[in-house]
């Protein structure tokens, strides 16, 4: 379990008065405002501290004797206060404010505790040894404190880590202690002064890792670019020294000790931004090797374009902003892009870049990072290095457990972070990569979903502090307040957060604006991301499915995602990408208005085409542009008689789909009749028309004129009298289905009507078998003396009587086949049978025209 901290200590209701005293002038604000609050906070305290921090001048020296007892911040505000009685300020000095006094007591300077020394042994010695005391005070106290030891005291109550005055130390017992190296060395002042005065000690003082830094600052000055200076720059490097030390190296440290003070990640933030513009590159370029330089810093350093050396540590470092690293993708040095492509951090616009390098080394990088694109690692998978291949294959394929063993085998770290980064990686390899010796593995594989939660908790105790705050900031059993205040410059940090359903809203809150997608995906996912941070990510189209699956999408985030998607559904500049992600959107307007915009593409419009709401569909029929064939196809197949009836209206309807339409046995025959009626109809579709069971589109297709001609001689024996009378209806019937229509008596007279009869029709119209045989025998006997008989002459008026007879009920027909254009002279002889007032005159107009011959009128 986690150790209590002074937030939660302020806020439990079991805190005693006494501690709620102390953490109410606590040095931390927030802890400072919890304890406030706190009901059993004592209130002549709150009182006091009130009065302190608003009117500091009408304090009392009581008043400032009872702060002197308080928290770091009471404490703190009695050592600047002027009146604050002297042995109280001693005594705040000794408890490490001295920097506090020296710096704001005018009066009570060093001069004046100096003067205390001298009849104070134990201030004596807390000025003489104490670390937090300036360097020149503590010199001027060792002469004082030498005084005071050598003259024997009544009593001296010993204090940890000093020796009593007048005890003896031997040169023994500090080698022993100067032996044991990996423990924390304390030396009283007479082991420092034993030391100073043996050459012996001071060569294995100087070997000791954590000696006091005082104590190698004066070995190096007095054996030079020893080895005392190499271990005064490891401590100044590596060891979380006080603040006031690495501060004061910062401002007065050799190049050297700078740049080791610049790589310490106890180095507080004012002494950072001091050697961040140092006038030493080197320094400078120290600064990106500290693990808690911030972006600020880093982008600052970034803009030095005359030392790789400081853009290959910006271009590695976790902190940098994304911006910089797409910048630094792009750089003339490749050891600068391989960092780029190395960082954890970096976005997937710079790895998409670096994907077409020229070094194999950056490709693979990229192969194995995490954030790589998915199109880039398609690309990597057929990569022309063996390398490139080998890692892009481990993140895009499906791995089994002897492909991770075997992958493991080659002990390479790029094939170990592609592994942490694939999502398929097998338990077994995840396990095994958590206890890599590489800590930028191990930061990588805690964000496995692989990963057992137990292997996970087991990783926040690694000894890497960047693969500690991942799993912490994963773990669902750290307390929220500590996951509120983790560091989140590095991007993996950014997606443990906002995984971890443990995260503070105003955390998730704040990742919500991630410049990565892949962390705003994540709080998208988070059951605990506030609506706040769900409206605020209403922006990325690609988020929007998950948020509508979110389980507080429902009420405000929703109104406002349709309001949303409604008027970018309605930008006319609107791209296809984007229409596409807004056909999926649940409310029917946003749909209906993406089914009539013009940039809307074909595969969305298909989509659109099979939803359940009729309106959309409607609305795309609806659409200016044309149907492409596979939507008519689509639409073609509805369901609904007035879809289909809409499509039938488009003037782009293809021949293929008409065929289609006309294919359903159950179509409306109006629809069909509109069918044969479109513009684009061509043949093959009249012909199935002509074929269907519904006797209006067999109608249609007999007056079409694009209707073949042997298929309308087929309809002339239709059923139906309406479906013949629609192929003489026909304007460019022939002839061959006027002669077939023929056999229906009743359309004689349209026939003889008809503009494309032939003569051979107006023939077979008024054709009279008997009467044609009449006719051959007749000119046969005027060949023969029986002409002029009077059995002859009775035989030719009893023939023509009953010609004439017979064809009674035709003279309407006749009379349109006389004042036919085409009429023939053998009609005209056929008509003359029919022995009739208005007959015989017209016949011989007509013939008087056929034969060029003046025309006059014949009197019955």
């Amino acid at each position: 379990m986690s150790t209590q901290t002074l937030l939660e200590e302020a806020a439990l209701p079991t805190t005693s008065p006494q501690r709620l005293s102390l953490l109410a002038s606590d040095s931390d604000p927030s802890v400072r405002a919890q304890a406030r609050l706190h009901p059993q906070c004592p209130p002549q305290v709150l009182s006091l501290l009130e009065l302190a921090e608003s009117s500091p001048e009408l304090l009392t020296p009581g008043h400032l004797e009872v702060l002197a007892t308080l928290g770091p911040s009471a404490q703190e505000l009695a050592a600047r206060h002027p009146h604050t009685p002297d042995q109280t300020l001693v005594a705040l000095g000794m408890r490490g404010l001295m920097p506090v006094i020296l710096n704001t007591q005018v009066s009570r300077a060093e001069q004046w505790f100096m003067q205390r020394a001298q009849q104070d042994f134990t201030l004596a010695q807390y000025l003489a040894q104490n670390r937090s005391v300036p360097w020149n005070l503590r010199r001027s106290a060792r002469r004082t404190y030498r005084v005071a030891a050598a003259t024997p005291l009544k009593a001296v109550a010993p204090a940890d880590g000093f020796t009593p005055a007048g005890a003896v130390v031997s040169a023994d017992s500090v080698r022993e202690k100067l032996r044991r190296r990996r423990e924390p060395i304390e030396l009283t002042l007479e082991e420092s002064l034993l030391i100073e005065n043996d050459v012996r000690l001071q060569r294995l003082a100087a070997r000791h890792p954590l000696l006091p830094v005082e104590l190698l600052v004066w070995l190096d000055q007095r054996f030079p670019h020893g080895q005392a200076r190499e271990t005064l720059l490891t401590r100044l490097a590596t060891h979380a020294l006080p603040a006031k030390t690495l501060l004061q190296f910062s401002r007065e440290g050799d190049w050297e000790e700078r740049a080791a003070v610049a790589r310490n990640p106890a180095l507080p933030e004012p002494g950072r931004e001091r050697l961040r513009d140092d006038a030493d590159w080197w320094v400078r370029a120290a600064v990106t090797e500290n693990p808690h330089a911030t972006p600020q810093d880093l982008q600052r350093l970034a803009q030095d374009t005359e030392h790789v050396t400081i853009r290959e540590g910006v271009a590695g470092h976790p902190n940098t902003p994304g911006e910089i690293l797409t910048r630094l993708a792009t750089d003339g040095e490749r050891a600068v892009r391989l960092q780029v492509a190395r960082n954890p951090s970096a976005p997937p616009e710079a790895l998409e870049y670096l994907a077409g390098d020229g070094g194999f080394m950056v490709r693979e990088a990229v192969a194995a990072h995490a954030l790589c694109p998915p199109a880039s690692l398609a690309i990597l998978a057929a990569d022309p290095n063996e390398r490139v291949r080998f890692v892009a294959r481990l993140r895009t394929g499906p791995i089994s457990e002897n492909a991770a063993a075997a992958a493991l085998a080659t002990r390479r770290r790029q094939v170990k972070l592609a592994l942490s980064a694939a999502p398929g990686t097998p338990r077994p390899a995840v396990e095994q990569l958590a206890r890599d010796r590489n800590p930028q593995v191990r930061a990588q594989v805690a964000l496995h979903p692989q990963l057992p939660d137990g292997t996970r908790r087991y990783l926040i105790s690694d000894p890497a502090p960047a693969v500690s705050l991942i799993a912490r900031a994963l773990d669902d059993e750290t307390p929220p307040d500590q996951l509120a205040f983790l560091p989140r410059h590095d991007a993996r940090v950014r997606q443990a957060l906002s995984r971890n359903p443990q995260a503070p809203e105003p955390v998730l809150d704040d990742l919500s604006e991630d410049p990565l997608l892949d962390v705003r995906l994540n709080v998208i996912l988070n059951p605990a991301a506030p609506g706040t941070a769900l409206k605020r990510r209403l922006v990325d189209q690609p988020l929007r499915p998950d948020i509508r699956r979110h389980p507080r999408y429902q009420g405000e985030v929703q109104d406002h995602l349709h309001q949303l998607e409604y008027a970018e559904a309605g930008h006319s500049d609107a791209t296809p990408d984007a229409l596409r992600l807004l056909a999926q959107s649940d409310a029917g307007k946003v749909r209906r208005r993406v089914a009539r915009h013009a940039n809307t593409p074909d595969d969305t419009l298909l989509l659109l085409a099979q939803d359940s709401d009729t309106d959309i569909r409607r609305a795309i029929l609806k659409r200016s542009q044309e149907l492409p064939y596979s939507l008519q196809r689509l639409l073609a197949a509805d369901a609904l008689s007035d879809i289909r009836s809409q499509l039938i209206l488009r003037p782009e309807l293809l021949p293929s789909v008409m065929l289609q339409l006309a294919a359903r046995a159950d179509e409306d025959e109006g629809q069909l009749v509109a069918i044969a009626q479109h513009a684009n109809v061509t043949p093959e579709v009249l012909t199935a028309l002509a074929r269907h069971a519904q006797s209006g589109a067999r109608r249609a297709a007999a007056e079409h004129p694009l209707t073949p001609a042997p298929l309308l001689v087929q309809l002339v024996n239709d059923p139906q009298d309406h479906v013949q009378r629609g192929v003489l209806r026909n304007p460019v019937c022939p002839p061959e289905a006027l002669m077939a229509l023929i056999r229906h008596p009743r359309l004689h007279l349209d026939i003889a009507q008809h503009p494309l009869a032939d003569g051979r029709v107006l023939e077979s119209l008024v054709y009279d078998g008997s009467y044609d045989r009449y006719i051959r025998v007749e000119r046969w006997v005027k060949t023969t003396p029986l002409w002029k008989t009077a059995p002859v002459e009775r035989w030719r008026r009893w023939m023509t009587s009953r010609a004439s007879q017979r064809a009674f009920a035709q003279r309407n027909v006749f009379m349109a086949v006389i004042e036919h254009e085409r009429v023939t002279l053998r009609a005209l002889r056929f008509i003359g049978r029919l022995n009739h007032p208005d007959i015989s005159p017209a016949i011989y107009r007509r013939r008087q025209q056929l034969s060029g011959g003046p025309s006059s009128e014949v009197s019955s």
